[in-house]
């Protein structure tokens, strides 16, 4: 990390836990902004959680491994701990120096990058005491990922990028995927008490308080990826809801991000259920190549039925879809008659214009880039310079106020003569707030309105607080959403 680098993040890391704590006001800043709108974003898979399909360097130096903790414990046999975090470092660097920022920002127009680690770099391995990877806790000590995370934040703030850190690995894992760091079958993070503890009281605190506080540029906090399904998850619900607790004592504004478990409804009934709107967004991965359904059917069948597929009840909570791609499995192909690049296209495209009418927090492709080749249809640069996938608009495009004053008008006439009394104020303020946000939005990189159940329901409580309730805020309900469905788009 350069010395200027340095110098700035010193002088970025303000105490802000105070003001944003006892602030609950939704100032249309850009902090405000960064958490709460509409990502257009790609994974960085592979830079911190190692996955040798992506990068394979470490995996190739020790001739294989499963996972990374696999992976780093052979090559600390071959090589010693300071060895291996040479490696460690090497990649870190030689990841973070082939991206490529300007086309993510000029070509790509993408408002954030999600970043997946493990818990195992959280401030360079400090907390492994009593976790699976804490044998290897002095190679992290000495290649400081951590570090290399803060850069990475640093630079994307330069761009107008903000960065959903994703805490990708649990010890004792969500799924017992490689993914997680350490294939353990099965997962046993969720009944672990000592883990759960481990995060609630320790891990997820710290990251909260050390960049996601300092860092104006951060999204949200991911405190799970992948979570296995669960019929009934008890286990689940106490890790999800001790975390967000734990929290939002710290920063009560911060978007939690929490795993669908393959269940979205499952989990937009207990963030209704538990008043967590405010606080959660709920993350579902949206892949159509790996069920046997899937598998069965054509590339056309598959297109045609996304619309109906991807359903999230946004009424009760806000979701993200953090992995996508525009592959389909090979027996799909075999099904297919056709250009496959035309369907590839039309896959893409139909995806990435479902996901912002469903996804209130927006999509992240999975993922930039790999050690060998693009990626193909995993690969985000292919993607986007084929015109794959719809990318946001960042003309700004004014708001009429003649249209807004005819609204008003209109939603009057329609009410005149249907009862004795209304409170016609209240839906003149909720669209003339709704235009002033969505204008506070568009002002950074023509940002769009996100999380709109947790935004509303904020928007909502000022007003009754700062004007009272009344049976009549169906009104002030009609107008901000008139506003956001007019304008926000």
């Amino acid at each position: 990390m350069t010395l200027f680098n340095s110098l700035k993040e010193k002088f970025e890391k303000k105490d802000f836990t105070k003001e944003i704590i006892l602030s609950d006001a939704l100032n249309v800043d850009r902090r405000t902004i960064y958490r709460n709108r509409v990502n257009y974003g790609v994974n960085l898979g592979s830079l911190f959680v190692l996955e040798s399909w992506i990068y394979d360097d470490l995996f190739n130096e020790v001739g294989g491994g499963n996972s990374e903790f696999e992976a780093v414990s052979k090559c600390i046999t071959k090589f010693g701990n300071n060895g291996t975090a040479d490696r460690l470092r090497q990649h870190y660097e030689s990841y973070l120096q082939k991206i490529d920022w300007n086309f993510l920002r000029n070509n790509a127009n993408i408002t954030s990058i999600r970043v997946p680690i493990g818990y195992w770099h959280v401030n360079n391995g400090s907390f492994l005491n009593g976790l699976p990877f804490q044998p290897v806790a002095g190679v992290y000590a000495a290649a400081k990922p951590w570090d290399y995370v803060k850069q990475l934040i640093t630079t994307a703030s330069r761009y107008n990028i903000s960065i959903l850190v994703d805490v990708h690995g649990l010890p004792g894992g969500a799924n017992s995927e490689a993914h997680s760091g350490m294939i353990q079958n099965p997962a046993v993070f969720f009944r672990t008490p000592r883990y759960v503890n481990k995060m609630c009281d320790e891990i997820l605190p710290f990251i909260t308080r050390d960049i996601c506080v300092p860092y104006e540029n951060i999204a949200g906090l991911q405190i799970v990826n992948e979570a296995y399904f669960d019929n009934t998850a008890n286990d689940m619900k106490n890790y999800y809801a001790r975390a967000v607790s734990s929290i939002s004592k710290i920063d009560n504004n911060l978007p939690v991000v929490i795993s669908d478990g393959w269940w979205p409804q499952q989990w937009s009934d207990w963030v209704s259920a538990n008043n967590l709107a405010y606080n959660v967004v709920i993350d579902s991965h949206i892949y159509r190549c790996f069920s046997n359904e899937d598998k069965n059917k054509d590339a056309g069948t598959i297109i045609n039925q996304l619309p109906q597929t991807v359903s999230f009840d946004k009424g009760k909570a806000d979701f993200v879809v953090g992995e996508f791609s525009c592959v389909l499995d090979e027996e799909t192909w075999k099904r297919t008659n056709g250009n496959r690049n035309v369907f590839i296209s039309n896959f893409g495209t139909m995806q990435t214009s479902i996901f912002p009418k469903m996804a209130s927090f927006g999509w992240y492709f999975w993922t930039l880039q790999f050690k060998w080749g693009d990626g193909g249809e995993w690969g985000f640069i292919p993607q986007v310079s084929k015109k794959n996938l719809q990318l946001r608009s960042k003309t700004v495009k004014n708001i009429d106020q003649n249209t807004v004053n005819k609204i008003i008008a209109d939603h009057i006439q329609y009410w005149k003569g249907k009862g004795d009394r209304f409170e016609h104020w209240r839906f003149e303020d909720a669209i003339r707030q709704a235009v002033q946000d969505i204008q506070g939005f568009n002002s950074l990189a023509n940002s769009k309105i996100g999380r709109w159940k947790s935004w509303t329901l904020r928007r909502r409580r000022e007003y009754i607080a700062s004007k009272g309730d009344s049976s009549f805020m169906w009104e002030w309900d009609q107008g901000y959403q008139r506003g956001l469905d007019e304008f926000n788009k």
